[in-house]
């Protein structure tokens, strides 16, 4: 049997509700995934962010396609798809880290210049701390510490399963109390680590 066989098999149980059967076809494909999303980004931690997009996009389109061309073809275009998407929101992504660093709260009054000093590099410390996160572990914290959403709004604004939002917020939030403890400002962040 060849691969083109493989995969449709594989689709037809996967439509029919056969969670092992997509799985069978994550396991031939994640390579190739890999390789395409590795082009966009280089963290391991973001690329496994990207795989998870594009099996997403792929399990939730995967009743509309209708193999008129092959599997490969249309995964591919996926994960291009959403390798340039994360390209494109790369430098809309560093204007909310701004947004999101003026945002924080403080538990410094800038009263005096050494506390509009401290004010100052404290919210430089921490947009460059939201910079080296992942992509999605970046809009989550955006969404749940700025905008205030839920888990489930979350969900259903980033289109993750609900598992995977509470996986990018708990790196996320680790990653930031990592960066601000190597410069003994985690009591003074004022952040709220456990959720």
């Amino acid at each position: 049997m060849s691969h083109l066989e493989d995969d449709m098999q594989l689709i037809l149980m996967a439509k029919g509700g056969d969670e092992s059967a997509f799985g069978k076809l994550y396991a031939l494909h994640q390579n190739r995934v890999r390789v395409i999303v590795g082009r966009y980004v280089q963290d391991r931690d973001e690329v496994d962010d990207l795989m998870q997009v594009v099996f997403m996009k792929v399990f939730q389109g995967l009743r509309h396609f209708r193999g008129e061309s092959a599997f490969t073809t249309w995964l591919t275009r996926i994960a291009v798809n959403v390798g340039w998407s994360h390209l494109r929101d790369r430098q809309s992504r560093r204007n909310k880290l701004e947004i999101v660093a003026q945002h924080m709260p403080e538990s410094v009054s800038a009263t005096t210049p050494e506390d509009s000093m401290i004010k100052k590099e404290r919210h430089q410390l921490l947009t460059q701390g939201l910079r080296t996160l992942p992509k999605m572990q970046q809009r989550a914290l955006w969404l749940r510490y700025m905008k205030g959403l839920s888990y489930r709004e979350i969900m259903w604004e980033m289109q993750a399963p609900l598992g995977t939002v509470k996986i990018w917020l708990y790196r996320g939030r680790h990653h930031l109390k990592r960066v601000l403890e190597t410069r003994g400002w985690e009591q003074e962040a004022g952040i709220a680590w456990a959720d």
